[in-house]
């Protein structure tokens, strides 16, 4: 359960681990300990936790990555209620891969980001993709002129294929961070690597993992009002409708 502030409510089964270098808690989990990348998480966000796993946990057979504010939500019960990890542990024994319940957008998933963020680095990585890893390329393509994806960088899949995972994602953006100035843009558009990497994520689970192999959970969405939570949660799990994205260019080196 990835936190970048101290929080009271952690649901049973999960472990906290907190972010960017602030984490004065010993019963939390730091990323800023061993092998880790803490220092960059103003413009990695929740990357770099699962790098801390990726680079440090050499016990786990699965790994759940969650946020104190998203978690996955148990699809059998219509009033909205964070799945166990029981529950969690029977279905990813059938499956290869759990995310969340995907996100249908109003416009093209390549056409946003060029819009809302950074046309240089969507070209950037397209070339980079092209460059070292050309047997994904068709799928970024597709990808991008698609207009829905698993969002929030939330998963549950074994650590192996995790650890498969963030060699190719980290290669990626490492070599995306080599060739970019963020000194110019406004602090939201510097976590230009998180917001990256929600994108690549679905361009790899396209190339690796069949359709069959994977389950969608909805996602449950804590707010600080029980009400809200329950309403809010409700309606992203029966929205049908496609999701406009809030448009938000200040602050962008395009």
């Amino acid at each position: 359960m990835i936190t970048h502030k101290m929080v009271s409510f952690i649901p049973k089964g999960r472990v906290p681990i907190f972010v960017g270098n602030g984490n004065n808690n010993k019963k939390f989990l730091g990323d800023n300990t061993g092998d880790n990348i803490s220092n960059k998480n103003k413009n990695y966000s929740e990357l770099t936790a699962m790098y801390w796993i990726w680079k440090n946990d050499r016990t786990s057979e699965y790994v759940s990555v969650e946020h104190y504010r998203r978690f996955f939500m148990d699809p059998s019960h219509f009033i909205p209620k964070i799945i166990s990890n029981k529950k969690i542990s029977r279905l990813i024994k059938n499956y290869k891969i759990i995310v969340p319940q995907k996100q249908k957008w109003a416009v093209t998933i390549g056409y946003h980001y060029k819009n809302n963020h950074s046309t240089k680095d969507y070209n950037n990585v397209f070339n980079i993709i092209k460059d070292l890893y050309p047997d994904y390329i068709n799928d970024f393509e597709k990808i991008m002129k698609g207009n829905s994806l698993y969002a929030f960088n939330m998963v549950v899949m074994s650590k192996k294929m995790f650890d498969n995972y963030c060699n190719w994602l980290f290669t990626i953006l490492f070599k995306l961070e080599q060739i970019t100035d963020l000194s110019k843009r406004n602090a939201y558009q510097q976590r230009a690597y998180g917001f990256m990497s929600e994108r690549l994520f679905n361009v790899w689970i396209l190339h690796n993992i069949d359709h069959k192999d994977i389950i969608e959970l909805p996602v449950y969405y804590l707010t600080n009002n029980k009400l809200k939570t329950i309403l809010k949660s409700l309606k992203a799990r029966i929205n049908k409708k496609p999701y406009f994205p809030k448009k938000s260019t200040e602050g962008l080196d395009q």
